[in-house]
């Protein structure tokens, strides 16, 4: 392996497959500097804490940007499914064991709902959740006349500020999501056909690969993950809240991508967008720590998108034009062996 070759290797691997690591150490070693509360044992499980519900989120939105599409609508499935839950416990008496899988079936039904169409008539996926977004947000507030539904069964509500030893049961939870989501995106038949279909779908279809089965596939994970984060979430907040989930997909959105997963898809990169949402957490904490005012946070996660989009672009088209230079340069050696073999 010549020089050039170990460095598009290293800045591939390495840089591009880590940069959100070494961005969140970077920004940690920063706040802790300015505030040294920051590192903390306390502060630490805070920011965890913080961040489960949308870590758990991200991990299925890190299968819908590896299949090049996105779904705006996992904010709004969030809430709906907090009401949903809310709903079967308080009134319909259903014990919660029951209510917590009505919850996942109805995460991976809208999953299924938004897959189906886009697949049916061919509309763009941002079209398509962004309807359902509306529809399902619009339902949430219909059912709950816009009034949280509080005083949950104690059961329940340990699931979001219950402790196993000295871990927050939702840190345990978010572990397990990303260790599940992890094996099936790299060792999984379906992780690879998801990688295949967002790199080149008209390619795996020829290859016989079902394009809309795994569309389909993606969405249910999404809804099902979405379905977790809303259990945790509730939980936590021992109430489903009419506005909870709203615009969290800007959220997930930056964190995924700058994890290091594309957003023209064809892969995943589950491990960096544990780290891009760590990233996303930590800006709201350090803020919250410096006593900066909340609208300035909007703000600063809108930066921290256009950073991420800026990232992913400029980094992309850099490694294409160093794939590309390596490429004809060895065409031009092989060119130059054959040559001289001949002579």
């Amino acid at each position: 392996m010549d020089k050039q070759t170990r460095g598009v290797y290293f800045f591939n691997k390495v840089l591009l497959g880590n940069k959100a690591i070494f961005i969140s150490i970077l920004m940690a070693c920063v706040i802790g500097i300015i505030q040294p509360i920051f590192f903390t044992t306390a502060n630490l499980f805070n920011i965890l804490r913080q961040v489960c519900a949308s870590t758990i989120m991200a991990m299925g939105f890190t299968f819908v940007l590896g299949l090049g599409e996105i779904d705006l609508s996992v904010g709004a499935i969030l809430g709906l499914n907090g009401v949903i839950m809310g709903k079967l416990m308080m009134e319909a008496g259903w014990p919660v064991w029951l209510a917590l899988i009505a919850c996942m079936f109805f995460g991976a039904l809208f999953g299924i709902v938004n897959s189906s169409i886009i697949s049916a008539l061919t509309i763009p996926p941002f079209i398509v959740t962004l309807a359902t977004q509306s529809l399902y947000r619009g339902t949430l507030y219909i059912i709950t006349g816009m009034v949280p539904i509080s005083t949950l069964p104690e059961s329940f509500v340990n699931i979001g500020q219950g402790y196993v030893g000295v871990f927050p049961i939702p840190i345990l939870i978010m572990f397990c999501v990303i260790v599940v989501a992890f094996i099936i995106a790299n060792y999984t038949t379906f992780g690879r056909y998801v990688i295949a279909t967002g790199g080149n779908a008209g390619a795996a279809r020829a290859c016989g690969i079902n394009t809309k089965l795994v569309r389909m596939g993606v969405f249910v994970t999404t809804g099902v993950c979405a379905s977790i984060a809303s259990i945790v979430t509730t939980a936590r907040s021992a109430s489903a809240q009419v506005a909870a989930g709203n615009n969290m997909e800007m959220d997930v959105i930056a964190a995924v991508v700058i994890g290091g997963t594309a957003m023209s898809g064809g892969n995943m990169n589950i491990i960096g967008t544990v780290f891009g949402c760590l990233i996303v957490g930590m800006v709201t904490n350090g803020m919250n720590l410096m006593g900066i005012n909340s609208n300035y946070q909007v703000v600063a996660k809108g930066m921290l998108i256009l950073l991420a989009l800026i990232i992913d672009r400029t980094s992309t088209k850099f490694y294409a034009n160093l794939s590309r230079k390596q490429a004809l340069k060895e065409r031009q050696e092989k060119s130059a062996a054959n040559k001289g073999d001949e002579e």
